[in-house]
């Protein structure tokens, strides 16, 4: 749907603003990422603060998505599955976090936890291979090892120099135990599955609408 309606406005550009035919994929490529962000940020503002959820939602996507940038991991196939799905979860792990982050005094305690497997995990899986961008050359898994390490090692000082609440803590801890998963041949799998079965579940609902 993003797909089409990105080349639908391409195409009115190119040809009502006399630009080469020949750059409308270029054009619907930029469209489709400017408003996926737009579809994102508006979901992902929209729908927790509906819930009362907002700064632990954004904790947690933001703990996952910062650290997912030079470490890889499973995703969907779909722009609006990828987005159904992080939104349940992350809103999920707001919900959670506002009913059990503020009440545990072990919070810290998971931080730590998940920060180490988080440097684990970078040292020895680090950068996971994106089929549509394949790591290669070895000083460029190097680059984002290191890259990776630089993330985790800031959210390691914010954490000690930040008055950051606890229940912001639990919702950073479990989105970046999220994306930790992510790196995982089980991740891996468990994204697939959950792909194919919105693709069966769409495909049932549009040919059932005919």
């Amino acid at each position: 749907m993003l797909h089409n309606l990105s080349l639908r406005l391409a195409k009115s550009l190119a040809f009502n603003g006399g630009l080469d035919p020949s750059r409308i994929p270029v054009i619907t490529y930029g469209l489709e990422i400017i408003l996926g962000i737009v579809v994102k940020t508006f979901c992902f503002l929209a729908i927790p603060s509906v819930l009362g959820v907002l700064p632990q939602t954004l904790a947690a996507f933001t703990a996952s998505a910062l650290f997912r940038l030079p470490a890889g991991g499973a995703h969907c196939t779909g722009f609006a599955r990828c987005l159904f799905g992080s939104i349940v979860a992350f809103t999920g792990i707001g919900i959670l976090a506002s009913f059990i982050g503020g009440l545990s005094n072990w919070t810290l305690t998971l931080f730590y936890i998940v920060l180490g497997l988080a440097i684990l995990l970078t040292l020895s899986r680090v950068p996971v291979d994106n089929p549509s961008r394949p790591v290669k050359k070895p000083e460029e898994r190097v680059r984002m090892q290191k890259w990776a390490l630089g993330i985790l090692f800031t959210y390691f000082m914010l954490v000690n120099i930040l008055p950051l609440t606890s229940d912001l803590i639990f919702a950073a801890s479990l989105g970046l135990l999220l994306q930790l998963f992510t790196l995982l041949p089980a991740g891996y799998k468990l994204m697939h599955h959950y792909d194919m079965l919105l693709i069966k579940v769409t495909s049932s609902i549009t040919k059932g609408g005919r």
